[in-house]
């Protein structure tokens, strides 16, 4: 079995961001789908599976508007 031996002693400090979880993001995408108003979605992943859901959200007729890779708005009001 292998292992890893660490030596250090200068302790580790600096920031990660988490990123949005794909599964609740797919989710979220679709109930923005029945708001009559602008609904921004923010840490988004950047994956297939939301870039196609994205797509699919527009082909509606939906308003979507990418401000950057992790946030979204959405705007269903044209469905109804």
């Amino acid at each position: 079995m292998e292992q890893y031996i660490i030596r250090g002693g200068t302790p580790l400090s600096g920031e990660v961001t988490i990123a949005g979880a794909k599964n609740a993001a797919l989710g979220i995408l679709a109930a923005a789908l029945m708001a009559n108003e602008n609904v921004t979605i923010e840490n988004i992943p950047d994956v297939q599976d939301i870039n196609i859901l994205l797509n699919v959200i527009s082909s509606t007729g939906a308003i979507v508007k990418r401000h950057d890779r992790h946030t979204v708005t959405i705007n269903g009001e044209v469905l109804y």
